[in-house]
């Protein structure tokens, strides 16, 4: 498997990862990436239906579909968040973006993601608050996003067995956490061949207090140099405790 994939009807790279998500995506040359907010998450049918009527109307095909942003309600077990992800790809395979595994080969995803719960304000059920899509551009300029990435090892063993630190939510255990996400997204960063510097958006997600460790991890190393987006939420399967995603050259809408 390569560092990174063509996704060719989306017009934009991937890092391979698991069915649920891919890494983080790139747009191809030619191409950027543009993101639609929500002023309020929707319920998450009711997201990708406006998904698929604002790709109709600028002109993307459904393929172009290349990100999301979800929130949960709460934290999921292991079984929870498996049955969960299946029947979220099963939109994306609709759409023609999801290939299920067959005979020997894996599963498909090129959709990357960030799945949070928020500590206050959560929504009623799994809701959709932002989606990301490639769009032509006359101006060539970076522009990637890589899906939110927790404090556990990648691996069939379940949550308990790879979470860092597991249960160890003291400064130092969440200073290892911190600084395993931080490695994890470099790592990403490198696939897409890109570095902090490429970086316009820094975000983590936490309800535990993380600024004894935002100087000496992020600030200092400058990693952060526009600064970091604090969402108060927590990962979302049980256990974990510190996730992170990076962003850089998307542009933004806000939908009311």
């Amino acid at each position: 498997m390569h560092a990174t994939e063509l996704f060719e009807a989306g017009n934009y790279r991937y890092i391979p990862s698991v069915f649920q998500y891919s890494a983080g995506v790139k747009a191809e040359p030619g191409f950027c990436l543009e993101q639609v907010r929500f002023h309020r998450a929707l319920p998450l049918q009711d997201g990708f239906e406006y998904a698929k009527v604002h790709l109709q109307k600028i002109g993307r095909p459904l393929t172009a579909f290349a990100h999301c942003e979800l929130r949960s309600p709460t934290q999921f077990d292991d079984q929870g968040f498996i049955a969960f992800n299946r029947q979220y790809v099963a939109q994306l395979e609709a759409w023609g973006i999801y290939t299920p595994a067959f005979e020997n080969r894996e599963a498909i995803n090129p959709v990357a993601r960030t799945n949070v719960c928020p500590k206050h304000h959560a929504q009623r059920q799994v809701s959709m608050f932002s989606f990301t899509y490639s769009v032509p551009v006359e101006s060539p300029r970076i522009s990637f996003v890589l899906s939110g990435g927790g404090d556990a090892k990648k691996g069939p063993e379940p949550y308990r067995d790879r979470i860092i630190a597991y249960g160890d939510c003291s400064p130092e255990g969440l200073k290892t956490k911190i600084a395993f996400v931080i490695d994890e997204m470099t790592t990403r960063l490198r696939k897409l061949d890109l570095t902090w510097n490429d970086a316009t958006k820094v975000q983590a997600y936490t309800i535990h207090d993380i600024t004894p460790w935002i100087d000496e991890l992020l600030s200092n190393p400058g990693l952060i140099p526009n600064g970091l987006t604090w969402h108060y939420a927590k990962p979302p399967v049980a256990g974990l405790e510190y996730e992170m995603d990076v962003r850089g050259g998307v542009s933004e809408l806000f939908i009311n």
